[in-house]
């Protein structure tokens, strides 16, 4: 039992390695990192059985659960203190991200109501600024014209779309920034000599400052229906190893991509000329490289203004938070929530944010 104490130990350092090593040179490191809740969870069970069966050996999960603590205090939060919700400092704006899953065109959630309930959350909340991923709009089928639609509904006059997929000239895919304020520059990151599907930037001219806002949807996994059933074992042996190995291989690619997305975006961010918020849909967790490169020395509106684990992203287990708001210790936090309606596979995150006093 000792040996599998520090195994399991050993585990969870490599975990917490994660997020110091691009997955492309030590992509293997990334899959520990993704399930850093679990392990941290065994090792604390493996920590009181040792405080109950033998104490002396209740240092190696101990020191282990010890040295994850940074990473810890990424992925939970314990601000219990009262949020103002209801801020109104001079240039308070409300910042929202949301990755609205082409707001259910294909009909994923078997409701025909999806779009007209995602509307009127929207209207509920009426964002300064909202960043959309996996944004959808057709200037041919009758109710899906939804990039005219949002700047009517929440009086939302300056956008950029940046249309990673178009069909037939008039059918739209990819990412969307709203604002309530005037864009006065915009633009694609490039990766590999390429506009980026993966990020888009806004310079928005606020009634404080001008400030770049980042929209985000890094490399996902890209799993199907059939991966989720073999994940939760649902068919016989032989088809979950047989699909075991092809979602090792897909997740394999997708870290290797990410991490180089990761790498320019960063670069990209800390190059800019004016105070930054990074929104968006990252595809990983919060004890990632990907978490820890874009973060930088921004605040995470979540671990400022929340509490628990503030999951983003409930297909498979109510763990994941994959979906950020980063915002420049220029400005001040005054309150955080996720949305969590089941309206995607992912849940929108709201904060109200206000600049320091200069």
């Amino acid at each position: 039992m000792v040996i599998v104490s520090a195994m399991i130990a050993m585990c969870l350092l490599v975990s917490v390695s994660a997020g110091y090593f691009p997955p492309g040179k030590a992509w293997i490191i990334a899959f520990f990192g993704l399930a850093f809740i679990p392990i941290l969870i065994l090792n604390f069970i493996v920590l009181i059985f040792w405080i109950i069966v033998r104490i002396k050996y209740a240092f190696i999960p101990f020191i282990a659960i010890l040295i994850s603590s940074p990473v810890f205090f990424h992925v939970f939060s314990f601000q219990f203190s009262k949020q103002n919700a209801n801020e109104t400092d001079s240039g308070s704006i409300k910042l929202m991200s949301y990755n609205v899953r082409n707001f259910d065109l294909y009909n994923w959630e078997h409701n025909s109501d999806t779009k007209s309930n995602i509307y009127k959350m929207l209207v509920d909340e009426q964002p300064d600024i909202l960043c959309f991923q996996e944004f959808y709009s057709s200037g041919f089928y009758k109710g899906w014209s939804n990039e005219k639609d949002i700047t009517k509904l929440l009086n939302l006059d300056y956008h950029y779309f940046k249309k990673t997929n178009t069909v037939e000239k008039y059918e739209h895919w990819g990412m969307c920034t709203y604002s309530r304020y005037p864009i006065i520059g915009k633009g694609s990151v490039i990766i590999n000599g390429k506009e980026s599907k993966a990020c888009i930037y806004t310079d928005i001219k606020t009634p404080a400052r001008v400030v770049r806002v980042y929209n985000v949807h890094l490399q996902s996994f890209h799993l199907n229906y059939k991966d989720y059933e073999a994940i939760g074992f649902e068919n016989d042996s032989a088809l979950n190893l047989k699909a075991g190995k092809s979602i090792f291989s897909k997740m394999k690619k997708t870290y290797v991509t990410r991490g180089a997305q990761v790498q320019v975006v960063a670069k990209h961010i800390r190059a800019s000329p004016y105070p930054v918020f990074v929104c968006g849909d990252f595809n990983d967790v919060p004890s990632s490289f990907t978490y820890n490169s874009l973060r930088g020395n921004l605040q995470d509106a979540f671990l400022e203004k929340s509490w628990g684990i503030g999951f983003t992203y409930d297909y498979w287990l109510p763990i994941f938070r994959i979906d950020y708001l980063l915002i420049d210790p220029r400005w001040n936090i005054n309150s955080f929530k996720v949305i969590g309606e089941d309206l995607s596979d992912h849940y929108p995150v709201v904060s109200i944010i206000s600049p320091n006093a200069e």
